[in-house]
């Protein structure tokens, strides 16, 4: 949208009465310097919104691609913290059964009260 006057060409258009009011009114509602800068801006504004159909067939594949990166990379450190929770929790329930001398089957009957415990509560707790 450049306002440089040296590049302009003076061509008719045509409007009706109606639209000529309506850019006038605009134009003062607006703050533009002339009727001409309104029109000028309102044909760029026009244009970019008519262009817009194919910038998105250009963007949304675009952004598809970085949006479906972004979740890979997500799930893959939620996948990495998981692991690592797991593994300390894994090595804190051997560290318990050793201590206290719980054999396999009280594992066993320990896990399945949680597993029973979690499919109730649909793993929200309250203290």
């Amino acid at each position: 949208m450049s306002n440089n006057n040296q590049n302009l060409s003076a061509k008719g258009v045509s409007l009706t009465p109606s639209q000529w009011e309506r850019c006038d009114r605009l134009t003062e509602r607006y703050g533009k310097k002339s009727r001409n800068l309104f029109i000028r801006e309102a044909v760029d504004f026009y244009c970019v919104w008519l262009e817009k159909e194919h910038m998105e067939r250009f963007l949304l594949p675009s952004l598809e691609s970085v949006m479906d990166s972004k979740i890979k990379d997500s799930e893959g450190r939620i996948r990495n913290v998981e692991f690592k929770m797991a593994t300390q929790i894994a090595e804190l329930t051997l560290l318990l059964a050793e201590y206290l001398n719980y054999s396999d089957e009280d594992l066993d009957r320990l896990r399945a009260d949680a597993i029973r415990h979690l499919k109730e509560t649909n793993g929200s707790f309250r203290f």
